[in-house]
């Protein structure tokens, strides 16, 4: 052997010098671990504007959500996995194979899984794990029939379920084709999180359903206002048993039938108002042809779109094409939930002005005055610098 060939010693060094940066990596890991958990607190998120640390670990970090899923699972599971968590942080298990033990190990379980991180491959891992704990793996001949179970948590509808085989199929392409449709956030022009446009999708398969139904005493909801609550704009209603902001309620009468009934102290009916009149179909056409689709700046979406009153139908705002605005569901709800006000003219310039009273526009800095003339000049001399060049090289020599 030649003095100046590494030996295997010397090539293991490289192998050693990753094994000590992955260590160190698994470690700065563990502190972000920590502190996710730390901000993992209804008072953090409401401080920082964020619903929830999954779509903050996206919106700062830059991370996919199905990855900050993950690692937000990790995050509230290592307290309880006190193995794991050492196991990690010094580099013994990478993060791979930490979030596949976060989601089967536990307190009483983990040192017989950790073990298995080292004999076999890490896309094995599951299913090693699921076999050492004997979890049964579901028949794929014979799915088990769907079920979807709803519940509701304070002002939440809570859904869980499970719809097996084709038919799952069948509702994912459905959900995921819509979501695809779903806008950008108007603040940030990034795509929102797949769950919020997902929900957004059934929403949106719910309101189409009952506006297709013809019988408007099925299709009409019947809606209790305290008498207070008609000039409280901060006031709850109550629609179906539940508790619904006031901007809820405007949003809804917007386009679709409503009928108030109106409630004194005690609860008792005193009163019923007009159903909110629905955009006629001949009027929706005209302001769709008007449109084109949502009329929020960036967005012009086809699909999912409402009809807006500028002034409330609440207020006496009147159902015309002086009054009505095309926005899809997303910017529907934006308007009315963050007490955004539209000025202007539907059928010729409209501003939307955000919560703060600033007018809604790009972000990018905008053309100076003088820059489409600039423009202008230095094509015509371009123009001509080309046309030189093509004369010059028919020139005969």
């Amino acid at each position: 052997m030649e003095s100046g060939e590494p030996t295997v010693r010397d090539r293991r060094r490289d192998a050693g010098r990753l094994v000590e940066i992955h260590g160190r990596l698994n470690s700065v890991l563990s502190d972000l671990f920590d502190l996710v958990l730390e901000l993992d607190t209804d008072e953090a998120l409401l401080a920082n504007a964020m619903t929830d640390p999954v779509s903050w670990l996206h919106f700062d970090l830059g991370i996919a959500p199905g990855t900050a899923r993950a690692w937000v699972r990790a995050a509230r599971a290592l307290p309880g996995l006190p193995a794991t968590a050492a196991a990690f942080r010094s580099g013994s298990i990478s993060l791979d194979e930490l979030l596949i033990l976060c989601r089967f190990a536990t307190g009483e379980n983990e040192a017989d899984l950790i073990p298995l991180s080292r004999e076999v491959p890490v896309d094995e891992l599951a299913g090693e794990i699921r076999d050492s704990l004997k979890i049964p793996k579901q028949d794929r001949s014979r799915p088990e029939g769907a079920f979807l179970r709803m519940w509701w948590d304070d002002l939440s509808l809570q859904l869980r379920g499970s719809i097996p085989g084709a038919d799952g199929v069948l509702v994912e392409n459905a959900l995921l084709r819509l979501s695809a449709k779903a806008p950008l956030d108007p603040v940030t022009g990034l795509f929102r999180d797949s769950e919020e446009r997902n929900a957004e999708a059934v929403i949106q398969m719910a309101s189409e359903s009952v506006a297709e139904d013809r019988d408007h005493d099925r299709a009409t909801v019947v809606l209790h206002v305290g008498i207070d609550a008609l000039s409280d704009p901060d006031a709850t209603v109550r629609l179906g048993g539940r508790e619904l902001a006031r901007d809820d309620l405007l949003r809804l009468i917007c386009d679709g039938r409503l009928q108030p009934a109106i409630d004194d102290a005690n609860g008792t009916t005193v009163g019923v108002g007009r159903v909110s009149r629905q955009i006629p179909a001949w009027l929706r056409r005209l302001m769709a042809d008007r449109d084109g689709g949502c009329r929020f700046p960036g967005c012009a979406r086809t699909r999912w779109t409402h009809g807006h009153h500028i002034i409330s139908w609440a207020e006496d705002g009147p159902t015309n094409l002086d009054n009505l605005i095309t926005l899809c569901g997303f910017h529907h709800r934006l308007i009315h939930r963050q007490g955004w006000e539209l000025r202007g003219n539907p059928n010729s310039e409209i501003r939307f002005i955000n919560q703060w009273g600033e007018a809604h526009t790009p972000a990018r800095p905008q053309f100076p005055p003088d820059h489409q003339r600039w423009l202008v000049d230095n094509l015509g001399r371009y123009a001509e610098h080309e046309r030189a060049l093509l004369a010059a090289g028919h020139t005969p020599p």
